[in-house]
């Protein structure tokens, strides 16, 4: 009788891996342009907007694999499996969300362009200061609260009409399948606490990038 129930439960233990094979297979694979499309389209669910008066605020997530694509144009590389899964190792466990703010159509730091002290402090704070004010939290399990370690804001001198901000979350723990949110509360511009949702639904359907 033992033997039948532990036979029955390696049975179902294969089925189950074995269906969540095919589902990954039938996802469907995309160029990276078409992948780009892909995230950036608000009814995906990837790309979330917030507008408060003034200010527009957009929340993105930004795949690894979008990374890996981004590195492999940077560095003119051929996309070899082996690279690939070199890359995919290097930004394993992360979670990258990039972070937009805008002000009347403007950068949000252009506000202060005639004071230049207030300039700085404001570049400096999208640099740095901006990675203990935005939180990412499983839907799952919300008290796993935790902030950025890194954020990287590359300034484009009005060339984008917002200020954008990749952080990076060490998500290497816990379970985000289900879904997170992410909340930024604001100590530099005077903004509204604002949140986004990114449901499991949304997660689940992004199509497979092809290298």
């Amino acid at each position: 009788m033992m033997s039948n129930i532990h036979s029955k439960s390696n049975l179902i233990v294969l089925i189950t891996i074995v269906m969540g094979s095919l589902l990954m297979g039938c996802r469907q694979s995309i160029a990276e342009t078409s992948y780009r499309s892909y995230l950036q389209d608000t009814k995906n669910g990837l790309t979330l907007t917030r507008e408060l008066e003034e200010t527009t605020t957009i929340c993105a997530y930004r795949p690894p694999d979008l990374l890996v694509a981004q590195e492999l144009n940077t560095a003119e590389q051929v996309a070899t499996p082996v690279i690939i899964d070199s890359l995919r190792q290097t930004y394993a466990g992360k979670t990258y969300i990039a972070l937009s703010l805008a002000q009347q159509g403007q950068e949000i730091e252009n506000q202060f362009i005639t004071n230049q002290n207030a300039l700085a402090q404001a570049v400096s704070y999208l640099n740095n200061g901006i990675v203990q004010d935005v939180f990412l939290a499983p839907l799952s399990t919300p008290t796993d609260s935790m902030t950025a370690y890194a954020a990287i804001y590359p300034r484009l001198y009005g060339g984008t009409g917002r200020s954008t901000v990749l952080l990076v979350f060490d998500t290497s723990r816990i379970d985000l399948t289900k879904g997170f949110r992410v909340s930024y509360r604001d100590t530099q511009f005077q903004l509204a606490p604002v949140s986004f949702t990114f449901t499991a639904a949304a997660l689940s359907a992004l199509p497979v990038l092809r290298f």
